[in-house]
């Protein structure tokens, strides 16, 4: 019986080796020989795979740098010492990219979210807004359970009295927080000025609806479109909405600071 237990474990500690040396030989015949460049660029990436890049993970925008020529430039987390070694490395010239802020298109706090009922369910965003938008009044604006805190994998966004407020100095523009924004409320916006403006609500309801269930959204009242005529803004669908596209001039930013100036809501934020 000794005899046979003996033999047995000989037997599988030699298809043991067997196997290992066939594993060894193929993984060296069969090995993909890796850029040395795709791992030196991705060490200096930061490794937190945000997806702000646009690829799924650190070294996928690594490997796309090597193969397809993307601008290293894309990765808004690293720092501007670093950048410039990854477009060294990379043999590209540092492309204009500029960072994205996430921006909250509501300004109503605790106290301004108007109950229509009682909510005594989950306390996520996502679940509020199954159960008929977590009993508020408003159906655009932030509910206040902060699942955008949650994915946010910089610290950069904390509630404060039920509504998000961002740390623009640790904001990398990731897009997490957009994402898991069921209302859609916050926005990334390229930040290409010293000064941005923008509308913090996102309610289609009428002016009369606005004024009754919250105190700080915008009111279309049409001075902000009537005071620009350059059109810095535009109401469209009982919202007033910022044009990206005028505002991205550093020499028009005190104009449109004296336009929201003139907001009675006060709804129009900057960065």
């Amino acid at each position: 019986m000794d005899n046979l237990i003996t033999a047995s474990v000989v037997s599988m500690a030699g298809l043991a080796l067997i196997f290992a040396v066939v594993l060894a030989f193929a993984d060296k015949k069969l090995k993909v020989e890796e850029d040395p460049k795709v791992e030196e660029i991705n060490n200096l990436l930061p490794g937190v795979n945000c997806g702000a890049c646009g690829f799924m993970s650190c070294h996928d925008f690594a490997e796309h740098i090597v193969s397809d020529d993307v601008n290293p430039a894309k990765c808004r987390v690293v720092d501007d010492e670093t950048r410039e070694k990854l477009c060294v490395i990379a043999g590209a010239s540092d492309g204009e990219v500029y960072p994205k802020i996430a921006a909250v298109h509501c300004a109503a706090e605790a106290d301004k979210k108007q109950p229509a009922a009682e909510y005594e369910g989950i306390k996520t965003c996502n679940a509020a807004r199954l159960a008929f938008g977590g009993g508020m009044q408003c159906q655009y604006g932030c509910m206040g359970f902060g699942d955008c805190t949650e994915v946010c994998p910089f610290d950069a966004i904390h509630m404060v009295n039920r509504l998000p407020q961002v740390d623009i100095k640790k904001c990398t523009g990731c897009g997490k927080c957009a994402e898991a924004c069921p209302r859609k409320v916050i926005e990334m916006i390229e930040k290409k000025t010293h000064k941005m403006f923008y509308v913090a609500c996102s309610s289609q309801d009428g002016a009369l609806r606005v004024r009754k269930i919250c105190g700080v959204g915008c009111i279309t009242c049409g001075i902000c479109e009537r005071l620009s005529p350059e059109k810095f803004f535009k109401i469209e669908k009982n919202l007033s909405r910022r044009d990206a596209a005028k505002q991205d001039l550093e020499d028009k930013q005190e104009e449109i600071e004296k336009i929201a100036g003139k907001c009675p809501t006060k709804v129009i934020k900057n960065i």
